[in-house]
Order: C-alpha cells, then sequence, then structure tokens
C-alpha cells in the first residue's frame, strides 16, 4: 500500500510539473516556475525523507538501536517521538510556506491599464 501511495504521489508532482511548465511557456511568468518549488520539488524530495523516517522510527518502536541523528534524541530522552514529528511537521510547513510566498512574489505583477473612458 505504501508502495502504491509513493508511486501515485510520485506521479501526480510530475503531472504538476509538467502543468507550470506548460503554463510557463504559454505566459513567460516565472512565478509558474516558482511555484515548482513547494509544489513539486518539495514534496517530491520528501518522499524518499518519509521512508527514511519511517524507517528509523519503526526500529525505535521495536526496541532497537538507532543511534542516527535526530533519532538519538528521541532515544535519550530529550524529545519525544510525538514531538519530534511535530517538530518535523512544522518545519517542512515553515519552509513550504517560504518558497509559496516566494512563488506568489515572483508573479508578474503587469495588469492592464483599467479604461479611463466613463
Amino acid at each position: 500500500m505504501i508502495g502504491v501511495l509513493g508511486a501515485t504521489t510520485f506521479v501526480l508532482y510530475a503531472l504538476a510539473a509538467v502543468l507550470l511548465v506548460r503554463k510557463y511557456r504559454g505566459t513567460r511568468d516565472a512565478g509558474f516556475l516558482w511555484l515548482g518549488l513547494p509544489l513539486v520539488l518539495l514534496p517530491l524530495v520528501a518522499l524518499p525523507l518519509g521512508f527514511w523516517l519511517q524507517a528509523g522510527i519503526d526500529r525505535l518502536t521495536l526496541g532497537q538501536q538507532v543511534s542516527t541523528f535526530p533519532f538519538s534524541l528521541i532515544e535519550q530522552g530529550r524529545i519525544t517521538m510525538g514531538g519530534f514529528l511535530t517538530l518535523l511537521n512544522l518545519v517542512e510547513h515553515v519552509v513550504w510556506g517560504v518558497f509559496a510566498l516566494v512563488a506568489i512574489l515572483a508573479f508578474n505583477g503587469r495588469r492592464k491599464a483599467p479604461d479611463s473612458r466613463a
């Protein structure tokens, strides 16, 4: 099930990338390329990181030793597993939000002047 969802996610993000490039080609507005960071690149990078996190957390829950940072913080009792997962989730959202704001600001602000004839 996890493999199927991972593959489906990859296909969806690839389609989003194709649509953003097509939109850029039609408009030449760099904002569409910048949108590729939060909408395509970050989620694609998060996929292997998610599998790495799953492996580390699975080992911890089975009582096995995981000396790799940041899992070592959980083993040492410096942070709980729930706190660790929440922290990672919040950091991911902050990074995504920053890239989304950059993308929005990168959109071309040219607007057609309103017709002054009334």
